[in-house]
């Protein structure tokens, strides 16, 4: 590469590096490439966790939509969430108090009960300590270590199943 005149090495270096930190950023925004740290299950090894909730950012915000009607062609269509990035958004929202984020990613199909009791239900929980291991399909097996507000614990293992974005269902056990 060419230098730049009159421009250290290192600033340019720099501004190299913060370029490609954006655009890393605006392309795992746009779901272009996955952030940093949520390699697909191919890219890990085998057995390997590959989430951890205090690790993950919170939910993923999808760019507006424009409407229909103001464009002639077919709309892109838009690639799939990744389910273990799902599951991990769930459990950032209910780690950060925010029911309603929970709820819309798939606490409403799995908790079998009105939003103000499944709020309610977390209000004993402290946080949740999520591991991912490979996702198969649209299955995510997971085990979870749940610190309650008295500092009792408890783990649970168990497989969540994720369609277009939303959890719906989950197969839970104590171990």
């Amino acid at each position: 590469m060419t230098e730049l005149p009159g421009i250290a090495s290192s600033v340019v270096t720099t501004l190299r590096m913060a370029m490609v930190v954006a655009l890393v950023g605006v392309s795992a925004l746009f779901g272009v490439v996955q952030p940093p740290g949520t390699a697909s299950a191919a890219s890990r090894a085998p057995g390997a966790p590959a989430h951890a909730v205090a690790a993950v950012p919170g939910p993923v915000v999808a760019p507006p939509r424009t409407p229909a009607a103001a464009s002639h062609q077919a709309a892109p269509i838009q690639p799939q969430p990744d389910p273990a990035n799902v599951v991990v958004s769930y459990f950032v929202a209910l780690n950060e108090n925010q029911f309603e984020a929970a709820w819309a990613l798939g606490g409403k199909n799995i908790s079998g009960q009105p939003y103000e009791s499944f709020e309610s239900s977390y209000f004993g929980t402290d946080h949740n300590v999520l591991s991912v291991v490979p996702v198969a399909g649209n299955d995510v097996t997971l085990t979870l270590e749940v610190t309650e507000s008295n500092g009792s614990h408890h783990r649970e293992a168990g497989t969540y199943t994720v369609q277009d974005g939303v959890i719906v269902s989950a197969r839970t056990h104590r171990i």
